[in-house]
This record gives structure tokens, C-alpha cells and sequence, in this order.
């Protein structure tokens, strides 16, 4: 099948949805499909960039008014795009899922949307009528809607039947990501895979860290990613007097990250939104310990307690783009404790490891899910 995915955001930049959107596309070329992406990213490559052309449209990033003017000047390319596809499948419920799937529509293509939390959760689209607009146009014009958490599919309810919904997560190469021992083993390596956004909840492992410090000798945390959190976070830094103690990584590109991963003795994800998360997934594929917060999309990976540590940041389990920019004491210091006890106990790190491993192998495998996308691609349940 010849298969056109469409994304307001793809690589170089790095996050999530645009890796999934990479590793779905290269899991279904080994199945035989042809693959393009359609993208408003204007700058940049992609590895195997032969093996996935990309187009991208210029002047509509970001999805405001300014984007949704560009429309005109990028239609003739768009649908030129979409006539050379047999089916379009567009990411997020924002600018090009709502073009995708409209369009789609007018020429006669099956069309899907995945869900991964911009344009569909409330707290994304709160503050623009105009995204409230996409994320009707996309769910009411696709003729399916993949969600990759329960809590993405409660909100597709709001405004589709339940047999237009499916549940498929995100995926992970556990080929490629898989237990590497670690090399050298002289500090304990807390490592954030995140990008440097508020809703990834950083900033809580930098207030967590002085008790950790105290608490856990030779202790390092890697901090990778960019983003508009940065300033903040380099500044608390220095402030809580951690310069020794905190390595900035900036982007690692993705190809990269198992080289990070193998050397973690702990990887953290305080976030505050999640659909199924990409990077979380990746570090229990190698094994590793794991302490997240406690939304119900990381309960949904990470069982209770059974294959990584649920720290209960905040006073609710769906997700919220609107992070704070600190919590209260007695939550950070919950988030310190979590981390503190799986430094210490080597042999529940290595528990909690081997099932999340198991797990992933058993549930988030990408040919596993690009088989039940497939399945949906011909019109068959997932």
C-alpha cells in the first residue's frame, strides 16, 4: 500500500510523536509499504531519508492564524500528496490532521488519525478556538481514530462512536533498544530523555536532586533535550549549587539514545501530560529502573509498582499541559525518595528492569503494533 503520514511536527525536531511517526513508517516499509510524510517542519533531515521522502509545506508551523493563511499557497502540493496515497494517516488532532483528513475525505481516501495529546487533550487546545476547531474537524472527518492511551480514547468519545476508536500505544524497537551492560561503574547516572518542555516535569527532578545528592554518594544526573524550560532549569542549577553534579546533554539524536540509556542507573519521568510515552518505553526495553509519575498512562506501562516505581506528584491521574513550575515539598521529596531507593537496591532495580523489559517485548514491540495499524489501514479490526 502506498501510506501518507501527515504531521505538523517532525524531525529533526525530536519528541515522542515525531519519533513514533519515524519508527512506524520504517516498521511498516519492512512490511512491504511504500511511505511518504507530509510535514509543515521545513527544515532538517531524516535518517533513512531515501528510504522515506518527506514534503515538507513551508509557513505553517505551529498551527495559528498565520499557518492557517499559508493554507492556499501549499493546497496544490498537499493535494498532490494526498492523490498519490491510498491512505493518509495523519498524527495529533491539530492543523494537518484536520486538512488531512478533510481533504482526504473530498478525494476519496481512508483516512485515520493517531492521538498523542497535542490538539486533543483539553488542557492543549484551551486557550484557541481555533484549535478547538481542528480537533473537531479531525476526529468528525477520519473515518478511524487511534488512540495510544485509554485517557486519549475517553476524550475521541466526546466526539466519535466508540467502533470508529481503536487503542493501540506507541511502540519500541526492542530489537535496537535492549539490555546493554553499563560501562564502568564508579557513580550512580540518573538520566531525564526528555525534551526540556514544562509538561515533562524536569524541573521537579533539579528540586529533587539536593536530596538525592545527600543521600546517594557519587551521583549524577544527565539532563538531555532543548526547550523553552532551559533557562529555568541551568538557573536552578546553580542556584541549589549543583554544577558538579548535573551534566546538560542538549538533543541526542535518536539513533543515539541507546548509548545514554545503557549507561542510566535510573531514568525519570515526573510529567504532568502523557499518552503512552515513546522514551519511557524505550528505557524499560533496555531494562532499565524506571520512576514516573503517577498518570494513568504510565500505570497503564508500568503496572502498579511491577515493572517501575509511581511517585504521586500531583492530585489527579489524567494529564495536564499546564505544569507548574514547582510542587510542593513533601511531593519532590517523594520523587527524591523513589529514586533514592532504587540507587540503593540494586536487586529491585534489576526486578523492576527485567519485567518492564519482558513487558515491552510482549506488548509495544513496532511490528506488533504496526500489524494492528496495518490491519486498520485494510479495514479490518486492530
Amino acid at each position: 500500500m502506498k501510506i501518507g503520514m501527515m504531521i505538523d511536527t517532525f524531525l529533526p525536531n525530536i519528541g515522542g510523536a515525531e519519533i513514533h511517526v519515524l519508527e512506524l513508517s520504517r516498521a511498516l516499509h519492512a512490511r512491504g509499504h511504500h511511505i511518504t510524510i507530509c510535514t509543515a517542519t521545513t527544515w532538517g533531515d531524516v535518517p533513512g531519508k531515501d528510504e522515506i521522502p518527506v514534503l515538507r509545506l513551508s509557513g505553517m508551523s505551529a498551527g495559528g492564524w498565520q499557518a492557517l493563511l499559508r493554507v492556499p499557497a501549499n493546497l496544490h502540493r498537499m493535494i498532490r500528496f494526498i492523490r498519490n496515497v491510498d491512505v493518509i494517516h495523519c498524527h495529533y488532532s491539530f492543523l494537518f490532521a484536520a486538512l488531512g483528513t478533510f481533504l482526504g475525505r473530498l478525494l476519496g481516501k481512508r483516512t485515520l488519525i493517531t492521538l498523542h495529546g497535542l490538539g486533543t487533550l483539553d488542557s492543549s487546545v484551551s486557550a484557541s478556538i481555533l484549535f478547538r476547531f481542528y480537533r473537531f474537524v479531525s476526529m468528525k472527518c477520519a473515518h478511524l481514530i487511534i488512540a495510544t492511551s485509554d485517557e486519549m480514547r475517553r476524550v475521541a468519545l466526546r466526539f466519535a462512536a466508540d467502533p470508529k476508536i481503536s487503542v493501540i500505544p506507541n511502540g519500541v524497537d526492542t530489537g535496537r533498544f535492549t539490555p546493554m551492560k553499563k560501562l564502568g561503574a564508579d557513580e550512580k547516572v540518573i538520566l531525564s530523555m526528555r525534551r526540556l518542555a514544562p509538561k515533562n516535569g524536569v524541573q521537579y527532578l533539579i528540586e529533587a536532586a539536593p536530596e538525592i545528592v545527600r543521600a546517594v554518594p557519587r551521583v549524577r544526573f544527565w539532563i538531555t533535550g532543548k526547550g523553552k524550560l532551559e533557562t529555568h532549569v541551568r538557573r536552578r542549577v546553580a542556584q541549589l549549587g549543583l554544577d558538579d553534579n548535573v551534566r546538560f546533554l542538549g538533543l541526542i539524536p535518536h539513533d543515539e539514545t541507546p548509548h545514554y540509556y545503557q549507561q542510566a542507573d535510573v531514568v525519570v519521568f515526573p510529567s504532568s501530560a502523557e499518552s503512552t510515552s515513546l522514551a519511557c518505553l524505550e528505557a524499560m526495553a533496555m531494562g532499565k529502573a524506571v520512576v514516573a509519575s503517577g498518570l494513568a498512562a504510565y500505570r497503564e506501562m508500568l503496572g502498579q509498582d511491577e515493572r517501575g516505581l509511581l511517585v504521586e506528584l500531583f492530585n489527579r491521574q489524567h494529564s495536564d499541559y499546564a505544569a507548574p513550575m514547582t510542587l510542593p515539598v513533601d511531593r519532590i521529596s517523594r520523587l527524591a525518595g523513589a529514586i533514592i531507593r532504587l540507587c540503593k537496591d540494586e536487586r529491585l532495580s534489576r526486578r523492576l528492569g527485567k519485567a518492564a523489559r519482558q513487558h515491552v517485548q510482549e506488548h509495544y514491540d513496532w511490528q506488533h503494533i504496526a500489524g494492528q495499524i496495518e490491519k486498520l489501514y485494510r479495514g479490518r479490526p486492530a
